[in-house]
């Protein structure tokens, strides 16, 4: 292992050190028992999992041969072997393993391997644009989640994603059109800072342009748009499919004899957190209603029933909290944000932020039970990121690829290309 590599490992290890240290104190009161009992699941909701998470993997070899058809014109089915194995790499590898993926597409389709590369990036952005707009759709026009009390934080994060999004659009736009130009220019100024530096970010962008010159037109731009929309779709599907795996829970506080308890996310709404679980009684109903009549919502009582209200429209029964076995796809793609962003802090085979993340959220975002909790974002780690492995692993011996080979045979390629002297022209023509 390199001294880069160790000391990078190092600090993430620290970092999942402390995460975990700030878990464990919260979870003081974690229930083993409860835990073994709440991994109980539906193998066939599991099963649907993985096949949706499989199929994603068969879309992206789809969109990929999208972006090699001005080069080469190569059958999708000659890149799944290519996708699972790549995804397995990463799996197993880590951040390592993430450049297998466009070097064995290169070396199937007989391209450079900087240009497949240029490809991944330009397929970063694809992912990261389809997932921004299914979230803002999500957080701003589905009634499901408009109680819960981060809307705004939810609905902010999204805009700025957008906004992120359409920076790096128009980025591309200007490194494709100008791509030697934008290079030489970012050349000229980081060389002030460094020259090794300066060659860097020149070879960068030079590969990402590279990348870029694989949209031929507008008619491959929509299908990647579309391809990229669906696969994230099929993605929260995924997802939803481990939520209701689970068994339904019973409504936590509620008797036989005595009325619902107040399930957190309104208790937070209200910014009465500390009536979380308390007995929908007269008395918390008169500090409830004026507190949530503050921020522009009502409380109806109706055949028994208690209803949040908001413009004459019933938003949630007050009382229920979303159950794992209930979530639907506006609720998932809220974890799969989380998972996202937990995601930059990873380690090889093991993971950590993503998981930390969605745990995290199940309970802070909808007042899961922690045992649970814990359950369900181990368990979506192994269906969305682990369960790769034995497809992978199989189409690499079939294949006769050696992960390690490939993946040291991958960082010398592109070592080598930023070692060479960089060119006024992109190796696609027109």
């Amino acid at each position: 292992m390199s001294k880069k590599r160790l000391v990078t490992t190092a600090v993430i290890v620290a970092i999942l050190g402390l995460l975990v240290y700030f878990q464990v104190q919260h979870w003081r009161s974690f229930d083993w028992a409860k835990f073994s009992a709440a991994s109980h699941v539906d193998p066939l909701h599991i099963a649907a999992a993985v096949g949706l998470i499989y199929l994603t993997y068969v879309l992206r070899a789809v969109r990929w041969k999208v972006f090699l058809e001005p080069v080469r014109k190569v059958p999708a089915k000659d890149l799944i072997s290519p996708t699972f194995i790549g995804f397995t790499g990463l799996a197993l590898l880590g951040r390592p393993g993430e450049f297998i993926r466009p070097y064995l597409i290169a070396k199937k389709a007989q391209v450079s391997v900087p240009s497949q590369i240029g490809v991944w990036t330009v397929e970063r952005i694809f992912d990261i644009g389809a997932f921004a707009i299914l979230m803002a759709v999500d957080v701003f026009f589905s009634a499901k989640i408009q109680s819960n009390p981060y809307i705004g934080k939810f609905r902010l994060a999204a805009v700025v994603l957008c906004a992120l999004v359409a920076l790096a659009a128009v980025i591309a736009v200007m490194i494709r059109r100008r791509g030697p130009e934008v290079a030489a220019f970012l050349h000229r100024n980081t060389a002030r800072i460094s020259s090794n530096l300066a060659h860097h970010v020149d070879q960068k962008v030079r590969a990402f342009g590279e990348g870029l010159n694989t949209i031929s037109g507008t008619g491959s731009l929509l299908k990647l748009i579309a391809l990229s929309l669906l696969i994230w779709f099929l993605i929260a599907l995924g997802y939803r499919e481990v939520a209701h795996a689970y068994p339904p829970e019973p409504p936590p506080g509620v008797t036989e004899e005595g009325p619902p308890a107040l399930d957190v996310e309104t208790a937070r709404l209200a910014d009465l957190p500390e009536y979380a679980g308390l007995p929908l009684d007269e008395d918390v109903l008169a500090d409830l209603k004026p507190a949530l009549e503050a921020k522009g919502f009502k409380v109806k009582e109706e055949k028994g029933d208690i209803w949040l209200m908001r413009k004459g429209k019933r938003l949630k029964k007050i009382g229920d909290r979303p159950h794992l076995s209930n979530m639907d796809i506006s609720h998932v793609l809220l974890l799969m944000g989380f998972s996202m962003i937990g995601s930059v802090v990873q380690l090889p085979a093991v993971g950590g932020g993503s998981q930390l993340a969605v745990i995290s959220a199940l309970q802070v975002i909808y007042g899961i039970p922690p045992e649970m909790a814990v359950s369900c974002g181990m368990l979506l780690w192994l269906v969305t990121f682990m369960a790769v492995i034995p497809i992978g692993l199989a189409f690499a011996r079939h294949e006769h690829v050696s992960l390690r080979k490939v993946e040291k045979e991958a960082g010398r390629e592109e070592r080598d290309q930023e070692q060479e002297p960089a060119q006024d022209t992109t190796p696609y023509s027109r």
